[in-house]
């Protein structure tokens, strides 16, 4: 198993986040995810001019939250909310986020991100510090050639909601409901090489697996991408001991306030825990097919539908909500043997996202005004249950370096149905982010 990140260490050189490693000079329409980061797009060009001389950058984030959870009461037997004890109806989060940079020559390069954070949610209080992503880069004098080695995280999917494409990891940890967690970005220990050739792009990418579906030690990806109006990619995935597995993206920019984009994926193997197991296929396929219009104001509306042949048939899921109602059971009356086993029957699938075959979500977002607020308005709807995901974002930066977001959530549905089964029925929270 490579180990690579480790010797990253001797080198003492500050590095800086990358979220695209892959092709410097796109302008992908879909590139900007404003749910991996609720950060400003004017915040982070200012930031980028924060401490920096010809040879370093730094970006240094300082985040905290407060969150309100409205617990569930109208289910009192949800079999995936086993009790108030079990889940805390406030939670203070505080993290530090800190992404450095060196170049010498404009040859070397090194990059790193590390991140810490404290979570107080009344059952945990504790510090824990990550190496996002750490490594060292060379590329050649005319820039045509980049290799990379050590830990990163590739970003090939270009949507707002679903990233299938990203091979590695082709969904988010707790996908479109929390953007403050940054361990959705944590990379992979590889050896990566990409050549461009005008509007062609290729790359390859040696990965030591972390793979929570398939016990195996490598993982080996190679892209090709082509970049204008109108681009794609096609992706190979090879997991050892399994068959190749297939990605394909395209977008389009069919207007001045139209872009299209689309995404398939076939994977050999099914992206599950098991605890599904009832459809078994030599192949499973995913589709996502979006669309964006931006209006001559600035304000925009993006609507996406996705097909998802590795989330749970509806015979899968009833038998999924009846083991778990037994579980729950028992918990409640405190007669489980093993309540660790007994609770994760409940809320294993719950931590994956995407439990079920067929979704559209949509996303209005207002222009961000003179005195800097912007609106985003979302929503998630499974159409296997017709249970939703509302979601409400107000946006404000105070200066140049301070910037605050007052979100609401609020998940609706029946008691055995996605979204109605989530322990809080919605939540309120208020974020803070100080750049340095």
């Amino acid at each position: 198993m490579l180990r690579i990140w480790p010797l990253l260490a001797l080198l003492s050189s500050p590095l800086a986040l990358a979220n695209n490693f892959d092709d410097p000079f796109a302008d992908d329409p879909f590139a900007d995810d404003p749910f991996k980061n609720e950060v400003l797009e004017s915040e982070l060009l200012k930031s980028e001019v924060l401490k920096e001389n010809s040879n370093h950058k730094n970006r240094v984030e300082l985040k905290s939250y407060y969150q309100n959870n409205s617990l569930r009461s109208e289910h009192p037997f949800n079999p995936f909310n086993p009790g108030e004890a079990l889940f805390s109806e406030g939670t203070k989060f505080i993290s530090l986020d800190i992404a450095l940079e060196s170049d010498w020559q404009n040859q070397w390069k090194t990059r790193a991100r590390i991140y810490a954070e404290d979570i107080a949610d009344g059952t945990t209080d504790a510090v824990d510090t990550y190496l996002l992503e750490g490594l060292a880069q060379w590329q050649s004098k005319d820039r045509n050639l980049v290799i990379e080695l050590g830990r990163s995280k590739p970003q090939w999917s270009n949507g707002y909601n679903y990233d299938i494409a990203n091979m590695l990891q082709p969904q988010r940890t707790l996908p479109y409901i929390d953007q403050d967690n940054a361990l959705q970005s944590k990379g992979w220990d590889m050896v990566s090489g990409q050549y461009f050739n005008g509007l062609w792009s290729f790359a390859g990418y040696l990965v030591s697996s972390d793979n929570p579906y398939i016990d195996t030690d490598t993982e080996v990806v190679f892209r090709l991408g082509y970049q204008k109006d109108d681009s794609f990619s096609l992706l190979l995935h090879k997991v050892e001991g399994q068959s190749l597995s297939f990605g394909a993206t395209y977008s389009s920019l069919l207007t001045d306030s139209i872009t299209l984009r689309a995404e398939w994926t076939r994977h050999s193997y099914r992206q599950t825990l098991n605890t599904l197991q009832i459809k078994q296929k030599s192949d499973y396929h995913r589709l996502v097919v979006g669309s964006t219009y931006t209006a001559d104001t600035g304000w925009s509306l993006t609507g996406e539908y996705f097909y998802n042949e590795h989330g749970a048939s509806k015979q899968e899921w009833d038998n999924l909500t009846l083991d778990a109602a037994a579980s729950a059971s028992l918990l409640r009356e405190n007669q489980s043997t093993e309540p660790t086993a007994d609770y994760a029957k409940g809320l294993d699938l719950m931590n994956q996202g995407w439990l079920r075959e067929r979704y559209v979500s949509l996303m209005f977002m207002s222009m961000e005004t003179e005195d800097l607020w912007q609106l985003r308005l979302s929503s998630q709807l499974s159409l296997d249950d017709d249970s939703q995901l509302y979601r409400f974002e107000l946006l404000k930066s105070l200066n140049d370096n301070l910037s605050m977001r007052l979100q609401w959530q609020y998940f609706n549905g029946c008691e055995l149905c996605e979204f109605g089964l989530n322990p809080s029925s919605n939540n309120i929270r208020l974020t803070a982010s100080w750049l340095f």
